[in-house]
């Protein structure tokens, strides 16, 4: 079998591309799936966390509300000493003046009605919930693009490096070669000097290529929240061509209905609506019922005849109305309208991102399809090309810039696959991300 015989064919091609590796400087004893990266990020992501503490803090907001509900229970106690320092007219002794008092009183409020403020705001408070809530779907989903992605550059720079090093080798022998034609004068000193310079670009790329492993697997490390640990390989196959292509109306109608951030964009359109009601209720009456209960006692400092110690309860129901305020409250409702407007112009505009972002992601999808397919083909004639002229060099009837011209073109055969088939799975991504889709069938 040729040397390069197992790049032909899209799905031995898909194998090495995220196979297992083994001898690079990265390899480790211990691996992770794509589907491991994503829990673990999941798991641990502090953004992530700060969205689920979000959805805590709406949830206390309910209860909070709720309590508007409920009835109020205060209590108070005081102690007062009244001491006289001057006094005029009948009755002025301050035998009758000085004197202790003491009051202790207890009392329930319950609000009968404040004008729907407490429903709305207790409906507000739900609202939020719903609303952090989708917001921490949305911050997942996002998290799961970026690990998702990530991870699929970091395959395509493994293997570069796999390909790069592969040329590297290539282009040693070409330089022995060389120099022995050149020791037998076969070949001009230039066709040496030409070999070398192929050699150190192709170093250069090898070594750009390990480089970009390692900033890709820093990310996705950062990703998940983890210390970099270089026993940790990451591996995994990526999925092959869709059988079917995805229908764009099809695609649009189910990111309208379950993309997060669209549900985002309605909940806080519900909520202006809410706060504008609530806003429009402070020109309406609040009544309240209220029982209490009161003790107090008056101790004279002489008189003991004339102390006095009253207990009573009372109750009753008070309505008032502020009948002006500024225009406060009438303020209030139209900045709430205007945002309620402003946020429906948002939600036409998400919804037009996302059709585009849709088109986008099919688009790339046909192009990287079509492009794998011509790729394997030019792959396969480059392998063909580069063994006959590696051939024709051994038996004197080529030259050594054939075939490095030949080597030149295997290279970017090996990447122009490499980076379609990549390309066409990140397309996969991007589709997924814009429908709110866990996966493309």
């Amino acid at each position: 079998m040729k040397r390069f015989s197992y790049y032909i064919g899209f799905g031995l091609m898909l194998t090495l591309f995220l196979g297992a590796a083994t001898g690079p400087a990265w390899a480790g004893e211990q691996k992770m799936t794509l589907a491991q990266c994503l829990k673990t990020g999941m798991e641990n992501n502090p953004s992530l966390k700060a969205s689920r503490f979000d959805v805590d803090i709406s949830t206390h907001g309910i209860k909070e509300a709720r309590a508007d509900f409920l009835p109020s229970v205060s209590s108070s106690y005081s102690m007062t000493p009244i001491r006289s320092i001057s006094a005029k007219g009948s009755s002025t002794d301050t035998d009758y003046v000085d004197k202790d008092v003491r009051s202790f009183s207890i009392r329930l409020t319950q609000i009968l009605y404040a004008g729907s403020r407490i429903t709305n705001t207790y409906q507000r408070a739900r609202i939020s919930e719903a609303l952090a809530k989708t917001e921490m779907e949305l911050a997942g989903m996002e998290l799961a693009y970026r690990i998702e992605t990530t991870f699929y550059k970091l395959m395509k720079a493994k293997q570069d490096v796999i390909t790069t090093q592969e040329s590297v080798n290539r282009l040693t022998e070409s330089v022995k070669s060389a120099e022995a034609f050149l020791k037998r004068e076969l070949v001009p000193w230039v066709n040496v000097l030409q070999a070398r310079v192929d050699l150190a670009d192709a170093q250069d790329l090898y070594k750009i290529a390990k480089n970009d492993v390692n900033r890709q697997r820093v990310e996705l490390f950062s990703l998940m929240n983890q210390t970099m640990d270089p026993a940790i390989e990451f591996s995994g196959r990526l999925n092959p061509l869709l059988a079917t292509e995805p229908v764009f109306d099809d695609s649009l109608k189910y990111a309208l209905e379950n993309r997060p951030d669209i549900k985002s964009l309605v909940y806080q359109l519900e909520i202006a609506d809410k706060n504008e009601k609530i806003a429009i209720g402070k020109y309406l009456p609040t009544v309240k019922f209220d029982v209490g209960y009161y003790d107090r006692d008056d101790e004279y400092e002489q008189l003991v005849t004339r102390d006095q110690r009253n207990r009573y309860w009372s109750g009753g129901v008070t309505a008032s109305w502020d009948l002006f305020d500024g225009g406060r409250a009438w303020y209030e409702k139209e900045k709430y309208n205007t945002q309620a407007q402003k946020i429906s112009a948002l939600i036409e505009d998400a919804k037009n991102a996302i059709a585009t972002g849709i088109y986008n992601a099919l688009y790339s999808m046909n192009e990287a399809k079509q492009r794998i397919k011509s790729c394997a083909e030019g792959l396969t004639a480059a392998n063909e090309y580069y063994d006959v002229e590696e051939n024709r060099l051994k038996a004197g009837l080529s030259t050594i810039p054939s075939l490095l011209d030949a080597q030149d073109r295997l290279l970017r055969a090996q990447a122009n696959e490499t980076r379609a088939t990549l390309d066409y799975q990140l397309a996969v991504s991007e589709l997924k991300f814009y429908t709110g889709k866990e996966d493309i069938e």
